[in-house]
């Protein structure tokens, strides 16, 4: 605060340029101050978002197919792969090792689907996907991952917001303080003038 005292004493329209300067001052850095929660580009991106369900996706010369697991149902689209339109009526044969073997209902033009109830479970499951389209059959493979879910990191945004209260305050208390002098430095002037 020393560095504060010698711009107060000055001429008399310091003291605004002074309030000024300390609001700025105090209200700059805070942005600056480490914290979490933001990509700076020094971590590795992640695999894949949290609200993001887990994909595998697989293509022939003939087919292209994205599996997309949500709880204990799979998902399957499936496009031609020269045009991207949508594979109707198809015939899929869905294997995972010895815990699945089912055939895919379809739900929607290209859309089909798969109760699965081992995709329910974090892990790594080997797809296999026999399609059979009219005279065009294929033999597809992929792998689905599904990952164990991750902790809720909320406390770590509940730390950064009461890390921006804290500066908060105490730029708070650090204009108070500087804001008190002035006026006590006011009042002495005006009682040495009056006497």
């Amino acid at each position: 605060m020393t560095t504060v005292l010698p711009i107060i004493s000055g001429r008399p329209g310091s003291v605004a340029r002074t309030i000024f300067l300390c609001l700025a001052l105090s209200t700059l850095s805070w942005g600056a101050w480490a914290h979490g929660g933001e990509d700076h580009g020094d971590a590795a991106a992640p695999v894949a978002s949290t609200g993001m369900a887990p994909r595998a996706s697989a293509q022939t010369e003939d087919f292209e197919l994205v599996a997309q697991a949500q709880g204990t149902t799979l998902t399957l689209t499936l496009d031609r792969f020269a045009t991207n339109e949508p594979v109707v009526d198809a015939q899929i044969e869905v294997e995972s090792g010895s815990v699945l073997k089912q055939t895919a209902k379809q739900i929607a033009p290209g859309v089909y689907m798969v109760q699965a109830t081992p995709f329910g479970v974090p892990g790594s499951y080997p797809l296999s996907l026999f399609v059979q389209s009219g005279d065009t059959s294929d033999l597809m493979a992929t792998t689905l991952e599904i990952a164990a879910p991750t902790p809720d990191s909320g406390h770590a945004h509940g730390g950064v917001k009461w890390a921006a209260w804290a500066a908060w305050a105490v730029s708070a208390a650090a204009l108070v303080f500087v804001l008190t002098l002035v006026l006590l430095r006011r009042s002495n002037r005006i009682r040495q003038q009056a006497h």
